[in-house]
C-alpha cells in the first residue's frame, strides 16, 4: 500500500501505527480492545447483524478477510500471497542470491584445490602438525564463513521484502518487484539489528547453560552437578524457544509501523501476549511444508549429483594411489553445483516463515486495535456500507407514500405583474417594479380625445 496516506490508524506512509485510540480523529492506532462499538450486534459499521436481521460477511479486498483469523484462514493467505505475488517476493531474492553466489564461487575455486592438496600431504598415523591441520580446516572454515554470510543476507532481505508485499496483499494491491525492493530496503539493517538483540543472548544463554554445567560436572564428579546440568539444559533451551516464539512479530511490527530495533522487541512482546502456541504451531506448519517442498526438490537433485561425482571416497583413501582423491577440477565443479542449489532452495522458502509472521501481525492487531477499520478505509470500503460485503441479502420493498394533491392552479397575472407567479394576489407594481417593467405611454396632448375609442390608462390607474 506504497503512496497512500492511508485511513485512520496508519501512520504517514500507510504504515500501520497504534496508540491512540479510534474515534479521536485521524490519528494513528487504536485503542478500543474487540468486541467494542462497532462490532457488536447492530452497531454502525460493525460485523453484527444489518439492518434486516442477517449477519453480513466480511469484506476480503486481497488475501484475507477483514476480521479475525481463523488459523485454516492465516495458512491459506501465506500461500495466496506467495501465488499472486510471485515475482514481487522471489525477484528480489534471485537477485541478493545471485550477487552472494558470486564470492562463493571464487572462493570455491580458489581454495578447493588447496584443500585437496592440504588433505592429501596429512599424514596416516595421526602425528599431522598444527600447520598441517590449519592447512585443511582454514579453507573450510573460509568457504563456510562467506556460505552462512549469503544465507544471512537471504534471511535479512526476506523479512521486511515479505512483510511489505504482505501489507498490498492485504488490501488487494498490485506490486512490483521494484516497489518492493524500494519499500523493503530502508529496512533490512533496522529489522536485522532487532532480531540480533533477541538471537545472540539466547545463543549465549543455551551455550553457557549447555555447556558450562556440563563441563562443571564432569569436572566436580558429582551426582548432584550432574543433575543440576542435566536440569539446566532442558530448561535454557526451552527458555530461549519460548522467548523466539513470543517475539516472532517483531519484523511486521518494525517494518509496519516504523519503530527502532528496541521498540520493535518491546512492542511485539505485548501484542503477541496469550497467543504462544497459535504462533508455534502456524510457523511450524508453515516451516514444514516449505522443507517437505525443499526435500520433494532436493532428493532428485541429490542422486542425480551422486551418479556424476567420481566414484572416490575422501575419508577413506590409499596415500599411495594416484587417483585417491578426486581431481581439483571434480571436486570444485560438484561443491559449486551443491552451493548455489542450497542457495536457492533457501531464497524459495525464505519468505514463508515471514510471511506467516505478518499475517500473525495482522490477526493481532485486527483482534486488539480494530485494524480492520483502517485496512476497510485503506481498501476504499466502508464497514457500515452493505456494498462493502458478499451475498448481501435485497432488502425488502418498501411502501409507497400516497401521492400528494395537486394545488389549485393560480390565476394569470395581469399584463403588469412581475413575470414570476405568486401564490399572493396581483398587486399595483411598485416604484422599484417599475424600473423592470416601463409604463404604457400617455396620449399627446395635442391630439383631442375620441369618445368612440377606448381610453388608455397609465400603471397608475388615471386616464
Amino acid at each position: 500500500m506504497s503512496g497512500d496516506s492511508g485511513g485512520p490508524g496508519q501512520q504517514p506512509g500507510g504504515q500501520w501505527g497504534y496508540g491512540q485510540p479510534y474515534g479521536q480523529g485521524h490519528g494513528p492506532g487504536y485503542g478500543q480492545g474487540y468486541g467494542h462499538t462497532g462490532w457488536g450486534a447492530g452497531a454502525p459499521g460493525g460485523w453484527g447483524h444489518g439492518p434486516w436481521g442477517t449477519t453480513p460477511l466480511a469484506p476480503k479486498p486481497g488475501v484475507i478477510p477483514l476480521r479475525p483469523l481463523s488459523f485454516g484462514e492465516m495458512f491459506s493467505a501465506v500461500f495466496d500471497t506467495v501465488r499472486r505475488y510471485f515475482k514481487a517476493l522471489f525477484l528480489p531474492l534471485l537477485a541478493v542470491t545471485g550477487i552472494g553466489a558470486v564470492p562463493v564461487v571464487l572462493f570455491s575455486v580458489l581454495f578447493v584445490g588447496d584443500l585437496r592438496d592440504a588433505i592429501d600431504r596429512l599424514p596416516d598415523d595421526g602425528s599431522a602438525t598444527g600447520q598441517q591441520v590449519w592447512d585443511v580446516v582454514g579453507p573450510m572454515l573460509l568457504l563456510t564463513l562467506v556460505f552462512l554470510l549469503v544465507l544471512l543476507a537471504q534471511y535479512a532481505v526476506a523479512g521486511p521484502l515479505s512483510t511489505v508485499v504482505l501489507r498490498a496483499a492485504a488490501l488487494g494491491r498490485p506490486m512490483t518487484a521494484g516497489q518492493a525492493w524500494r519499500e523493503a530496503l530502508p529496512r533490512v539493517w533496522s529489522a536485522l539489528l532487532s532480531q540480533a538483540l533477541v538471537v545472540v543472548p539466547l545463543v549465549l544463554l543455551v551455550g553457557l547453560a549447555v555447556g558450562g554445567p556440563i563441563g562443571w560436572a564432569v569436572a566436580a564428579d558429582s551426582p548432584l552437578v550432574s543433575l543440576f546440568a542435566l536440569v539446566m539444559a532442558p530448561a535454557a533451551v526451552v527458555a530461549a524457544v519460548f522467548v523466539n516464539i513470543r517475539l516472532v512479530l517483531q519484523v511486521p511490527v518494525l517494518v509496519l509501523e516504523e519503530t527502532t530495533a528496541v521498540g520493535a522487541i518491546r512492542r511485539a512482546w505485548r501484542l503477541n501476549e496469550g497467543n504462544w502456541w497459535r504462533s508455534l504451531l502456524l510457523s511450524f506448519v508453515v516451516w514444514l511444508i516449505g522443507r517437505l517442498a525443499s526435500n520433494i526438490v532436493s532428493y532428485p537433485f541429490g542422486i542425480v549429483l551422486t551418479a556424476v561425482m567420481p566414484d572416490n571416497d575422501p575419508y577413506t583413501y590409499d596415500t599411495q594411489a594416484t587417483d585417491a582423491l578426486p581431481g581439483a577440477g571434480a571436486l570444485t565443479t560438484v561443491l559449486v553445483i551443491g552451493l548455489l542449489f542450497v542457495l536457492l532452495i533457501v531464497a524459495a522458502t525464505a519468505p514463508l516463515t515471514p510471511l506467516a509472521n505478518g499475517v500473525m501481525y495482522i490477526d493481532r492487531r485486527i483482534r486488539k486495535e480494530r485494524l480492520d477499520v483502517a485496512l476497510a478505509e485503506a481498501a476504499g470500503i466502508r464497514l457500515g456500507d452493505p456494498a462493502g460485503y458478499a451475498a448481501q441479502p435485497t432488502p425488502p420493498a418498501q411502501p409507497t407514500p400516497p401521492a400528494q394533491p395537486t394545488p389549485p392552479a393560480q390565476p394569470a397575472p395581469s399584463v403588469h405583474a412581475p413575470a414570476t407567479p405568486s401564490d399572493e394576489a396581483p398587486k399595483a407594481p411598485s416604484a422599484e417594479a417599475s424600473t423592470v417593467l416601463p409604463a404604457q405611454p400617455a396620449p399627446p396632448a395635442d391630439v383631442p380625445s375620441d369618445a368612440s375609442a377606448p381610453s388608455t390608462k397609465d400603471d397608475s390607474g388615471t386616464s
